[in-house]
């Protein structure tokens, strides 16, 4: 198990100028055909039917009045982090923390929106802008002190190789390995690490491939330019899932948290609905469905908990 620092919600930050072409030149190469297919892929929106949930009135009661009356769940969501919610081609919310919104909404007999939100904004509007906050947000005991999450997923830190592991990459042994990421998230520093620990026990050391987007770093390691993808587990599933046997995961989800649907500290009626509405689809198996079509069922909880302590 690594001894990496918690997981925290860092894909897709901005890219500065001043890393300049040399750190993309990776990038630059892998405008193929075959990045092309992957981009596809991984820009592909399953359908998922949620025909089949119904509501529950004994779960429903369990709404605020206000909101129950309003008979909409407003949600705060950055929309920059597939496969877990961003932006498809028609301009809508899409991903698998906005089919589970849709899907709890059924459960409590309620319609869903979700507000294109900055993601260190949704907390400070929750209660006001915004009843709820599914954003991928890991929970921890700084965001329990300022508000109430409600686990329903676990994510972590994952690998994935091209098919077959040609390269015979044993994480978390990275020594020596051409490593391909995304640029500006947390894996950039995870690769410092893992670099400078290699070094320090006398080893080879890393060679870094940083890329603009999942994709290239995915099309990278499926054509043989990098022995290996690094990246959030729910990142690493949904490349895996869309890349048509191209790709396999290796090695175990390191450093696994809860995520949690965030819900203002002053409304625990509405955290203990949305739990148990998330229990509820636990229990049924439509939240495994869900996951499923996202290809990240191994993200899936057996109980769902107000404030989970990790």
């Amino acid at each position: 198990m690594s001894s990496l620092r918690p997981r925290r919600r860092t894909l897709l930050r901005a890219l500065p100028f001043a890393l300049g072409g040399a750190a993309l030149a990776p990038a630059l190469g892998a405008c193929t055909h075959a990045s092309e297919r992957l981009d596809a892929e991984t820009n592909a929106i399953p359908e998922v039917d949620l025909g089949g949930i119904e509501e529950q009135p004994e779960l429903a009661a369990l709404v605020p009045q206000e909101i129950r009356e309003r008979g909409e769940l407003v949600n705060g969501a950055a929309l920059n982090y597939a496969p877990g919610e961003f932006v498809g081609s028609d301009g809508e919310a899409v991903g698998y923390d906005i089919d589970i919104l849709a899907a709890v909404g059924r459960v409590l007999g309620l319609r869903t929106r979700t507000e294109s939100a900055v993601f260190a904004q949704i907390i400070p509007a929750i209660g006001s802008t915004y009843d709820v906050g599914i954003s991928s947000f890991t929970i921890d005991p700084q965001r329990l002190e300022q508000v109430s999450m409600v686990s329903y997923f676990a994510a972590g830190m994952s690998y994935a190789v091209k098919s077959g592991n040609p390269y015979g990459i044993t994480p978390p042994d990275l020594c020596g390995s051409r490593v391909a990421h995304q640029v500006g998230t947390y894996m950039d520093d995870v690769v410092v690490e893992r670099d400078e620990q290699c070094r320090a026990d006398g080893g080879s050391g890393i060679v870094d491939q940083p890329y603009v987007g999942n994709a290239d770093a995915a099309t990278a390691v499926a054509g043989g330019k990098a022995d290996v993808l690094i990246g959030d587990s729910p990142v690493i599933a949904y490349a895996v899932d869309r890349s048509r046997g191209t790709l396999e995961q290796v090695g175990d989800i390191e450093d696994a948290a809860l995520n949690g649907i965030v819900v203002a500290k002053d409304q625990p009626e509405l955290a203990e609905a949305i739990r148990a509405a998330v229990q509820h689809l636990i229990d049924s198996g439509a939240l495994r469905e869900i996951l499923a079509a996202w290809g990240n069922e191994n993200g899936m909880i057996e109980t769902s908990e107000v404030d989970p302590q990790q």
